[in-house]
């Protein structure tokens, strides 16, 4: 047991970068707000994709692919019994270089012509194309791996056997850049094929396997697809499989993902969606696809299919993607939902060109447009603003923020006076949907011009058309109101489809930080410490058995642990980080000197006096560890908190939660609120100094844990609201 008292050597996190002129005119009297705030049709930094259906045959579902050659001309293989198909499609989507015009856009797609090209597949197929190279990988009926191989385009072909490897699965095949090494890769019932070809001299650079049994921490006893595609990042192939992995109490079917080094080795295995088996749902059939020259708003796309066997059956597809500025062996990825009201047993394959994404399956292509578009700008219209933000903890707080609203973390309303919000979703509203992304700006009219800072990322949850009276006129006025969300809102939305575990057993252990990474991945929030914030020893070194049970909701999530350490968590964008709030941090800038104080109030309160860790070590001996507050526990008062945890296996490991479960309280307890200007670079859980004359308060720390702004361009308001608690 031990006291817990502030250590006086302090230090400065600094809240957000201003520039000189912008920090002095948010101190003037006389002060010019000036905000911005564009839309586009993100998830999380990401384009989302609207799918255009350009072809519905009647072809029957079957193993598949689709792949792109050096001209632009699609071609796409099946397999119908032991008969294997192939098609070429040229213009319209393709255009030759150099450009002649006018441009002929040739003859409308056949997608429902097919030309036989063998009749001995087994089933599993796979297809890559590179400039005037495209080569079609197929399983024999003898028990084999063929090549059915073309040099010019598609217009002569070849055939040889690849390789003497049996009972494949599944495959899939992609180029590796643009080099003349084409890679097909073979999913057996429990093991992993590669075979690496040189296409200028037919030879095989590489044959390697992989097989999940024992020793292998993946016991895999029955696997049901696999995709893969080149990243020039580091480089390598991205995979991803499905499979069935042995494990007790239970198997689970997963979607795993793995990567193909330079070096042409396998990466460790990763499993991003499971459902136990015995509650009749296989995920199976997965692709990824990453653009050659993707752009900023795109990342890795994941394609697979849910089959659901219970009562009402259904198979459908599923889509993720990489969370932005992730990397693929991050496992950072988005929940995967379904996207198309389809049915497709044997999944969809992606691809893309310059201009579009593609899907495609035996009877059916879809494109997407792959360009960003323009951001819709709402600036000129906001005639109203309220922006509430707050620190996300292990329980509840009692801070309070007067006036704050329940719609939204962010509302703003706009003029609609000339109607220019009545048709959303298209045209110049194009960008304007559900969910569709807002970033805010936020700042003043300086003598630099209009200078903001990044206010954050919003998510569109719902808006509201409002008519009012207006004097002078006879139409009244007309407002267009947006409710939005932050990306706690986002995580508070999101429930667990599925049991999440972590930590189970010694493979591939995840501290508490490695866990909130990937439960934030999955409404496309980056868990980031750049820059750098003080953290615990806890969040970066302790490893709890950890689980999410399905219906579990991301608030109750994430608070069960944060519980396990001190930390904190604040939204930023895009993007969060964990801070733990040290009582050593000084103030980054203060308020009732230039930066005047409108109004504020003051307050001391009692809070918990003693807490107490218990935990069990290796021998099931119990550990007891106490933090002790001194000043209330000199003044006779007890109010003690509690915590029982298993994972505590060690005096050290109790003592550290003891104190952190004190420093909690004492940063639950409201000290208070401050009206000031809004300063734009004030940020969740700084600590700043204040010194208000009128209160007796003079050069007083106290910490932010919550933050209102409110604009309203018609009476003059810009205004920020603080809610404080201890340093």
């Amino acid at each position: 047991m031990r006291g817990f008292s502030p250590v006086h050597m302090r230090r400065c996190y600094s809240m957000k970068t201003l520039t000189p002129t912008l920090l002095a005119a948010q101190k003037k009297p006389h002060r010019l707000p000036y905000i911005e705030a564009e839309i586009r049709d993100y998830e999380a930094g990401i384009k989302r994709l609207t799918w255009q259906r350009l072809y519905e045959g009647s072809e029957p579902d079957n193993h598949h692919g689709i792949a792109f050659d050096g001209q632009g001309s699609m071609h796409r293989i099946r397999a119908e019994g032991s008969d294997l198909y192939r098609q070429k499609q040229e213009l319209p989507f393709a255009t030759p270089f150099p450009y002649t015009f006018p441009i002929a856009l040739g003859e409308p797609p056949e997608f429902d012509t097919w030309t036989k090209i063998a009749t001995d597949c087994a089933g599993p197929c796979a297809i890559a194309a590179c400039g005037e190279k495209v080569y079609i990988f197929y399983r024999t009926t003898s028990n084999a791996v063929q090549k059915h191989y073309s040099h010019d385009y598609g217009d002569t072909w070849d055939d040889a056997q690849l390789v003497d490897y049996a009972d494949v699965l599944s495959m899939a095949a992609c180029w590796w850049g643009t080099t003349d090494t084409v890679i097909c890769f073979a999913l057996k019932t429990n093991e992993i094929g590669v075979v690496v070809l040189d296409t200028g001299t037919q030879t095989i650079v590489q044959h390697r396997t992989v097989t999940f049994a024992v020793p292998h921490t993946h016991i895999i006893i029955d696997t049901f697809g696999i995709g893969a595609t080149y990243n020039p990042f580091w480089p390598q192939c991205d995979i991803v499989f499905a499979g069935l992995q042995e494990s007790t109490p239970y198997n689970h079917y997963n979607l795993f993902r793995t990567w193909l080094s330079s070096t042409y080795h396998f990466g460790t295995i990763d499993s991003f969606l499971m459902s136990p088996q015995g509650e009749d749902i296989t995920y199976e059939y997965p692709d990824v696809h990453l653009p050659s020259g993707a752009q900023d708003c795109e990342t890795n796309r994941i394609v697979a299919v849910e089959k659901y066997a219970g009562t009402t059956t259904y198979t459908r597809p599923l889509a993720c993607h990489i969370v932005k500025g992730t990397y693929w062996n991050d496992t950072a990825f988005t929940e995967p939902k379904p996207f198309l009201d389809i049915s497709s047993n044997y999944g969809l394959r992606l691809q893309s060109t310059a201009d579009y994404w593609w899907l495609e399956r035996p009877d059916g292509v879809w494109r997407a447009p792959r360009p960003a578009g323009e951001p819709l700008t709402l600036t000129k219209d906001i005639i109203t603003l309220s922006l509430q933000t707050a620190v996300i903890a292990s329980g509840p707080s009692s801070l309070s923020l007067r006036g704050a609203q329940r719609r939204g973390n962010l509302i703003i309303e706009l003029d609609n006076s000339k109607g220019q919000y009545a048709s959303l979703g298209q045209g110049a509203l194009a960008s304007l949907r559900f969910r569709s992304e807002i970033v805010l700006e936020l700042g003043y009219k300086t003598t630099a011009g209009k200078e903001t800072s990044e206010a954050g990322t919003y998510w569109v949850d719902g808006w509201e058309y409002r008519s009012a009276p207006l004097q002078g006129r006879a139409t009244g006025r007309s407002t267009f109101v947006l409710f939005c969300l932050d990306g706690w809102g986002l995580m508070d939305r999101w429930t667990a489809r599925y049991q999440m575990r972590w930590n189970k057993d010694e493979v591939n252990p995840k501290s508490v930080w490695q866990i909130l990474y990937q439960l934030l991945a999955r409404v496309g929030i980056k868990l980031t410490n750049t820059p750098a914030k003080p953290q615990s020893s806890a969040i970066n070194n302790f490893y709890p058995d950890f689980a999410v049970n399905p219906g579990t909701g991301g608030d109750t999530a994430i608070r069960r642990l944060l519980a396990f350490v001190p930390d904190k968590l604040v939204f930023r964008g895009q993007e969060a980080f964990a801070k733990n709030p040290l009582a050593d941090e000084s103030s980054c800038y203060s308020y009732g000197t230039d930066h005047v104080i409108l109004a504020g109030n003051y307050c001391e309160q009692v809070f918990t006096s003693r807490a107490r860790a218990i935990g069990r070590d290796s021998g099931d001996n119990r550990i007891l560890e106490e933090a002790l507050d001194p000043d209330l526990s000199g003044l006779g008062i007890d109010i003690l908190e509690q915590v029982y945890d298993p994972n505590l296996q060690t005096a050290a490991m109790a003592q550290e939660r003891a104190d952190a479960l004190l420093r909690e309280a004492s940063l639950r307890a409201e000290r208070g609120n401050l009206v000031v200007p809004t300063n734009v670079g004030q940020e969740l859980l700084d600590v700043v100094e204040i010194t208000d004359e009128r209160c007796g308060i003079s050069e007083e720390q106290y910490r932010v844990q919550a933050i209102q702004i409110e604009y309203d361009r018609r009476h003059g308001i810009y205004t920020q609201r603080l809610a404080l608690c201890a340093p």
